[in-house]
């Protein structure tokens, strides 16, 4: 089983801020030294571990109070205005938390101050030490059944005492006595025993004369205890009361956090589902148009082809029948095409005339005058050499010191 930690916040004087002390205990036995330092240095070595974690017992009201017996959610949510005309605080300003049941209709009570439980929680949070739970260091000290614990903290000038499983007082070391006579009559009879922790600056003639001898004292000085969380490991009745109830509770404390972004998400939702919308209207309305290109698509194929009784893909179809239209051989290269490439080249060769000239589907025929053979072969080989095409010598015919030639040139 692992050790479980224990820390607890402490005030001290001439110390700027919260200071802490902490300790590890299993299975009731100390494994680790009591440290004290800043929630910086208890941070780092808690190293992530989740702390059960004691506040200042004087800034939290321990008491009780008389409430039907109902669920205990119930209870929870009622008891602020139960207690409304027992507090002098605005209610709204006070966080109540509902202990354990005393008897039927009677439950034990903590009260603390807004004010103070935000504050605890956003230093340790900003600390990084994780609360599995939180409680107020007047239970420290051990409790038995018809018995009180005390514990004098010389070095705040304090003392502790613990008057029930979850009721108790703090207060200062020479009002210990007055607190004791008045928690005494509060309770209705003196505890059996009186149980003291390290109080000897404590006046025991006084304190017997104040518990009017009904109550055995017994005085123990332990030196292995040095704070009031080495207290822990002596005998104690456990207890549930948890300080994190109600909006402090783990998840509602999430819930704070979040709550800063909640218009945020809802503005969000709000475009996702507005773009939701629209993209569906457009789709919807994009299909409708699709269905009216399609129909107008096929009222032209039937148009064009009346022919053409069974229609299953019209585009598809009227891309076949035009390629059908046009032929499915390639029409060779354009007569301005053919022009724009020979016209140059007989302009280069001296003597040539071209007496005729016939163009049909890409192919060209030159029927033309030059002044020898070798001019002809010349002229033919340039065009072949510097155009993409065939080029064919049908006849040459030699007459009056000149000669014919008929060309025909035509795409490879």
């Amino acid at each position: 089983m692992a050790a479980q930690v224990h820390l607890r916040l402490l005030s001290l004087p001439g110390q700027d801020g919260l200071q802490a002390c902490w300790l590890r205990i299993n299975d009731g036995r100390i494994v680790s030294d009591l440290k004290l330092g800043s929630l910086a240095n208890a941070a780092d070595d808690l190293a992530g571990n989740a702390a059960v974690v004691y506040v200042p017992g004087q800034d939290v009201l321990l008491t009780q109070i008389k409430l039907p017996d109902n669920r205990r959610k119930q209870l929870i949510n009622a008891l602020p205005y139960a207690m409304e005309d027992e507090l002098i605080d605005e209610v709204d300003s006070l966080h109540c938390v509902l202990g354990s049941k005393v008897e039927p209709g009677l439950y034990n009570v903590a009260v603390i101050a807004h004010e103070k439980m935000r504050f605890w929680l956003d230093t340790l949070e900003s600390a990084g030490i994780r609360v599995l739970r939180l409680l107020p260091d007047t239970l420290l000290p051990p409790y038995e059944k018809d018995s009180w614990g005390v514990f004098s903290e010389h070095n705040l000038d304090q003392m502790l005492v613990r008057t029930n499983l979850e009721q108790g007082f703090v207060c200062s070391r020479e009002n210990l006595i007055t607190f004791i006579q008045k928690a005494a009559a509060q309770e209705g009879s003196t505890p059996t025993k009186i149980k003291l922790f390290h109080c000897e600056s404590i006046d025991e003639s006084e304190l017997e004369v104040a518990v009017s001898g009904l109550s055995e004292l017994e005085w123990i000085d332990q030196p292995q205890i040095e704070d009031a969380l080495s207290l822990l490991t002596l005998k104690n009745e456990a207890t549930d009361l948890n300080l994190l109830q109600g909006r402090y509770a783990p998840r509602s404390r999430m819930g704070q956090h979040l709550r800063p972004w909640y218009s945020s998400a809802a503005l969000l939702v709000l475009l996702l589902l507005t773009g939701l919308v629209a993209n569906i209207i457009q789709y919807y309305s994009l299909q409708a148009k699709n269905s009216e290109l399609e129909q107008e698509i096929i009222t032209t194929f039937r148009q064009t082809f009346p022919e053409i009784k069974r229609i299953v893909n019209p585009q598809a179809q009227m891309r076949h029948h035009l390629s059908r239209l046009r032929g499915s051989s390639k029409q060779g290269p354009s007569f301005a095409k053919m022009l724009a490439t020979i016209a140059p080249l007989a302009k280069g060769i001296k003597g040539l005339k071209i007496q005729n000239l016939r163009y049909q589907k890409g192919q060209m025929e030159l029927l033309i005058e030059l002044p020898d053979l070798q001019t002809l072969e010349r002229f033919k080989q340039a065009l072949s050499s510097r155009s993409p095409w065939n080029v064919e010598l049908k006849s040459a015919n030699s007459t009056d010191n000149k000669v014919q030639g008929r060309m025909l040139i035509y795409e490879k």
